[in-house]
């Protein structure tokens, strides 16, 4: 049994207000170095669209610097409380599962429940890659008792993969694991967290890593939520993706490893939050592979915009042969 405890280098109050408004919202995300600004533009999204409610942001983080931390400061507000919790090197998690670009770090929504104020009842994870478009009031008041959480099924296509996978579970209805509403005395009363870094860790390779535990520990025991709390968009080179996604949407979430803060894909609401952002001035790269280059190339070209199109088919031959980032 692994000492919970024995994970945490330190915790840090970055900001801290006393509960103004009465109604409070407790959020956590995980994040390393990599995801520092987006996890920021995530919270600062939130901030923006909740301003009446109190809002309590937990970090778990994992190679993050007190220096890489002095931005999240700018997001002071009077409802606002941020909380970091340093996770060293004794937190591991079997190489082999991690799959599919999926970072250690992603492994850290395990230890919520456990980390946290054991007088937080319930609590809202988010994975980073996500942008708030509307209040999340309506998630304070959602009854929880008896289930481990609430959560948003996947898609159609997801619900056919994971029937193919060799779990030995019936899965009664795959959920995302990016959004998830856990109910923190159920969590621990199930033990939760020791099971999911005892069976993540056992050998067995999960094909979607801890979502896949999580569906597997946390299955018939769960409270599923409306979609708008988890709209999973595809950003594509092709479409706007976004403007697809957005009616009634509060919590857009990009997923696939095309992320709004690569430059090529047209990311509107991201890039007005990030734009506002104490982030803002980050440096972001092109794209996230040259394989999206040369469709961004191939499109411009049949749309008759040769110029930008040869501008963009230069960046892939020079991000291909070269192996450069722009």
């Amino acid at each position: 049994m692994s000492d919970i405890k024995s994970y945490i280098s330190n915790q840090k109050k970055i900001i801290q207000h006393d509960d103004f408004f009465g109604r409070r919202l407790d959020i956590a995300l995980c994040f390393d170095h990599g995801f520092i600004m987006p996890a920021g533009v995530a919270i600062y999204s939130i901030i923006e669209n909740n301003k009446d409610i109190d809002l309590h942001f937990h970090l778990l983080i994992s190679g993050v610097s007190e220096y890489d931390l002095l931005p999240f400061l700018e997001l002071k507000q009077p409802n606002v409380s941020i909380t970091a919790y340093h996770i060293n090197n004794n937190f591991d998690i079997n190489p082999e599962t991690l799959i599919l670009g999926i970072p250690l770090s992603t492994c850290l929504r395990f230890l919520i429940p456990d980390v946290v104020n054991k007088g937080i009842s319930k609590i809202l994870y988010l994975d980073c890659d996500i942008i708030c478009h509307g209040s999340l009031s309506e998630l304070i008041d959602i009854n929880l008792e008896g289930e481990i959480a609430g959560v948003i099924l996947d898609s159609p296509d997801m619900q056919k993969r994971v029937k193919q996978l060799d779990y030995g579970v019936d899965f009664n209805g795959y959920f995302n694991a990016g959004v998830m509403l856990i109910n923190n005395y159920e969590w621990r009363k199930n033990n939760v967290t020791q099971e999911s870094l005892s069976m993540i860790n056992c050998g067995k390779i999960f094909r979607y890593a801890d979502q896949d535990v999580l569906n597997i520990l946390l299955n018939g025991k769960v409270k599923y939520l409306q979609r708008k709390f988890n709209n999973k968009t595809t950003l594509s080179v092709n479409f706007d993706a976004e403007a697809k996604n957005i009616d009634n949407t509060i919590i857009m979430h990009y997923v696939t490893p095309n992320k709004p803060w690569y430059k090529i894909f047209k990311a509107r609401y991201f890039d007005r939050y990030f734009n506002e952002s104490p982030w803002k001035n980050n440096r972001r790269f092109f794209s996230p592979s040259p394989s999206e280059i040369r469709l961004k190339a191939k499109r411009e070209m049949s749309g008759k915009n040769y110029s930008i199109g040869l501008y963009y088919y230069f960046c892939y031959l020079i991000s291909k042969v070269f192996r450069l980032r722009f």
